[in-house]
C-alpha cells in the first residue's frame, strides 16, 4: 500500500498548539486541568474547537452540546471521528483533547488533498464523557445514540446539581432520550484517538496502539455505618468503627481481584463523614470500580468483594448498603474497522501493537449501537494518565493523524 498523498500535510506544530490552547482552558494550579462535563469550562473548550474550525465545513451542536462539522452534514453517508473534551479533576493535557485534535487535523489534510474522499468525514465533538462530576460516563454520546436513561438525568454532582439542570444551564434543553439524535443509518464508521492510560506501549517501545476490545465496568457507591464514639474513652472492644472496617474492604477488593489476572478493582476515593483526631468514626463512604473484558471472571470479583464485605461487617458489628450506579459489557471492536487501521498504521512505518482498552471511551457506546468502530492509541508517558503529568510522544501523535486522515480517505480500503 502507498504511502498516502498527505502525509507531509499533517502539521504537528498546529496540534500542538492546539493541545496546549485547550489545555489553558480550566489549568489549575497544580499544572492540570480541570474541565468537568457542562462547565463554563468545557462549554468554553467547545467554542475554542469552533473557532479553529474552516469556514467550509458546516456545523451543528445538537440537544446534548455535542458538536458536529463536517463539508456535508447531511450527506448519504459519513465516517465519524472524534472524542471528548471534559477531564477528571486535575487531569492530564491528553486524554480527550487529543483525539479531538487528531481528528481536527486529519479532516484538515483530507480536505486540502487533491482528491477529496468519496465519504465525506464528520468531526463529532462530544459532552461530558468523563464521570467525574455527576458519575455518569460518556453522556454525550450515549445521548446522540439514544442510550441515556432518566437516572442518568437525575443523578447530581458534589454540589447537588442534578444533570438535567446542569444542561439546561448551559443552554441545552434534550427531549426524548429514547431516540438517537443521529441518521445512525448514515454513519460507516467511528473511529477514536486516546492516549491508552496505562504502560504497555510505553514498555514495549510501540509508536501506536489499536484498540481490540473496552474493558466496562461495574460501580457501586459504598457506605459503611457504624457508631460515633470518643477516642480516649471507648475501649477497642467496644467498637463500631466504620473507618477500620472500610480499610479491610478496601484491603480486600485489592486481594480478591489480585487472585484472578484477569479483572482489576479499584477505590479511588474514600470519605470519613464527620470524622476528626478524637473520634472513632460512625460512617465512611468510598467507589468501587470492577473492570475486565470478561463478563464470567467479573462476576465473579464481583461476588467475591461483596461476600467479602458481608463477612468484615458481620465480625465488626457494623452495616454496609451499596448502591449500583454502573453496570456496563465489555465490547469487542469492529474486525473491519481493526483491519483498516492496521492498513493505515502500517502504510505510516510506524510500529504498532493490538491490545485492550483498559478504560471505558465513547467508541464503545458506537460499537453497541452497531456501528463499526476503530480507536488508536498514542503511548502514555510512564503509563501516566489522568494525571498534570500525562504525555506522549510527538511522533505518535503525528503518526495517529496520518493513520486516521488515511482511514477518512480511503473508506473502502
Amino acid at each position: 500500500m502507498e504511502d498516502p498523498p498527505y502525509t507531509d500535510s499533517v502539521d504537528l506544530d498546529r496540534m500542538q498548539r492546539r493541545l496546549d490552547e485547550i489545555m489553558s482552558i480550566g489549568k489549575t494550579e497544580e499544572g492540570g486541568v480541570t474541565r468537568l462535563a457542562y462547565s463554563e469550562e468545557e462549554s468554553e473548550a467547545f467554542e475554542y474547537v469552533r473557532s479553529e474550525l474552516d469556514n467550509s465545513l458546516e456545523i451543528r451542536t445538537d440537544s446534548l452540546g455535542n458538536l458536529y462539522a463536517s463539508p456535508d452534514l447531511d450527506s448519504a453517508e459519513t465516517t465519524l471521528v472524534g472524542s471528548h473534551l471534559d477531564s477528571v479533576y486535575n487531569g492530564g493535557r491528553l486524554d480527550g483533547a487529543l483525539g479531538v485534535v487528531v481528528a481536527m487535523e486529519a479532516m484538515d489534510v483530507v480536505e486540502t488533498a487533491e482528491t477529496s474522499s468519496a465519504v465525506p468525514p464528520t468531526l463529532v465533538v462530544f459532552r461530558g464523557e468523563e464521570s467525574a462530576r455527576f458519575g455518569s460516563h460518556t453522556i454525550g454520546s450515549r445521548g446522540a445514540l439514544g442510550m441515556l436513561t432518566v437516572e442518568d438525568f437525575s443523578r447530581a454532582d458534589q454540589n447537588d446539581v442534578p444533570l438535567w439542570l446542569a444542561m439546561q444551564r448551559d443552554g441545552h434543553q434534550p427531549s426524548d432520550l429514547s431516540e438517537p439524535m443521529l441518521d445512525l443509518s448514515r454513519v460507516r464508521r467511528f473511529y477514536e484517538t486516546h492516549i491508552e492510560q496505562g504502560r504497555v506501549l510505553d514498555e514495549s517501545d510501540n509508536d501506536l496502539g489499536i484498540v481490540t476490545s473496552i474493558r466496562a465496568p461495574v460501580r457501586y457507591n459504598v457506605t459503611v455505618e457504624g457508631a460515633y464514639d470518643h477516642s480516649g474513652a471507648t475501649p477497642m472492644d467496644l467498637r463500631e468503627d466504620a473507618l477500620a472496617a472500610a480499610g479491610e474492604m478496601i484491603t480486600a477488593v485489592e486481594q480478591v481481584a489480585s487472585d484472578t489476572g484477569a479483572v482489576v478493582a479499584t477505590v479511588g476515593d474514600i470519605t470519613a463523614r464527620d470524622g476528626a483526631i478524637n473520634k472513632v468514626c460512625g460512617e465512611v463512604a468510598f467507589p468501587l470500580d470492577i473492570r475486565s473484558d470478561e463478563v464470567p471472571s467479573r462476576d465473579e470479583v464481583e461476588r467475591g468483594i461483596l461476600n467479602e464485605f458481608s463477612r468484615i461487617t458481620d465480625r465488626r458489628d457494623v452495616t454496609v448498603s451499596k448502591e449500583e450506579i454502573d453496570r456496563s459489557d465489555p465490547v469487542s471492536l469492529s474486525k473491519n474497522a481493526i483491519d483498516e487501521l492496521t492498513d493505515a498504521v502500517s502504510a505510516t512505518g510506524a510500529e504498532y501493537l493490538q491490545l485492550p482498552s483498559g478504560g471505558g471511551h465513547d467508541a464503545m457506546n458506537f460499537q453497541q449501537a452497531g456501528i463499526p468502530t476503530g480507536m488508536l492509541f498514542v503511548p502514555s508517558v510512564r503509563g501516566i494518565s489522568h494525571s498534570p503529568e500525562e504525555e506522549t510522544y510527538p511522533e505518535s501523535i503525528r503518526s495517529a493523524a496520518i493513520a486516521t486522515a488515511h482511514v477518512l480517505a480511503n473508506p473502502d480500503a
